[in-house]
């Protein structure tokens, strides 16, 4: 099973729309994938149209529930653990508790039976976001195509490496997709072509600006639900395809996969 965390402390870079478009073309091509909102804004349920939610990460978190008993069916081969806004107080419990940055590997230890396990992540550097990143192995990091995401994004690796200094480990960070490209915007450009000119092969080919892509949520629906020959869908299928065909993370040393970070 591959966990994957969508990462970055900068909003509207497009870490939800990717969480859930790459969910559904992995899913689409059957593989089984758990989405897990680690945002309080819960948008994850949002743009799945999923609003009948009795359990969340909240009781998870509270020792309410077991994870596995959050889970939601969303769509064929995707399931949900949805989030809401009681995230907040969940959060300050967690900071009172033994190890942890941990809290995550052991309460989500019974979700088995999936291929892919991807986590939306809120922009911010809290104690969620350290717990996610202990207890994945995979990092993707969505950059919209202006200056600031570029400079929140360079920003954001010196974060990373830090947590992996607190934890004595950490993800590998695979790819750096960039988003809300425009092929008429110099900008765009730019940015892209910085962007390979710090992390090399880890830039994926750009997700080109898709007003789908902002509507399908408002109407809780994938972008292959809402656009099936978009650009939009047309893009997050092609990433799909380059997630599954990414090698095998080399075998952790002192649990840490020893592929290269963004050193």
């Amino acid at each position: 099973m591959r966990k994957i965390a969508i990462l970055g402390l900068k909003g509207g870079i497009g870490k939800t729309t990717t969480c859930v478009n790459l969910g559904a073309a992995l899913a689409q091509r059957g593989q089984r994938v758990l989405l897990i909102d680690t945002d309080t804004q819960a948008n994850v349920s949002l743009a799945l149209g999923v609003t009948q939610v009795k359990k969340s990460l909240v009781d998870v978190l509270m020792r309410k529930a077991t994870a596995a008993e959050c889970v939601l069916p969303a769509r064929p081969n995707l399931d949900l653990i949805p989030s809401d806004l009681g995230l907040f107080k969940a959060q300050q419990r967690m900071v009172l508790e033994v190890a942890r940055e941990e809290i995550f590997t052991e309460l989500f230890s019974d979700l088995v039976n999936y291929d892919y396990q991807i986590l939306d992540c809120a922009p911010s550097a809290s104690l969620l976001t350290i717990n996610a990143v202990a207890y994945v192995e995979e990092v993707y990091i969505p950059v919209s195509m202006e200056m600031l995401a570029l400079a929140g994004a360079r920003q954001f690796m010196a974060y990373l490496r830090s947590i992996s200094r607190l934890l004595g480990r950490g993800a590998a960070i695979r790819l750096i997709i960039p988003t809300f490209f425009d092929a008429r915007r110099r900008v765009s450009a730019e940015v892209l072509s910085s962007l390979k000119a710090d992390f090399g092969d880890k830039v994926t080919f750009p997700i080109r600006i898709d007003t789908s892509l902002s509507e399908a949520p408002g109407k809780g629906k994938t972008i292959f639900e809402y656009a099936p020959r978009s650009r939009g869908a047309a893009d997050y299928a092609q990433l799909a395809d380059i997630v599954a065909q990414l090698p095998p993370l080399t075998p952790p040393v002192n649990g840490t996969p020893s592929n290269p970070r963004a050193d």
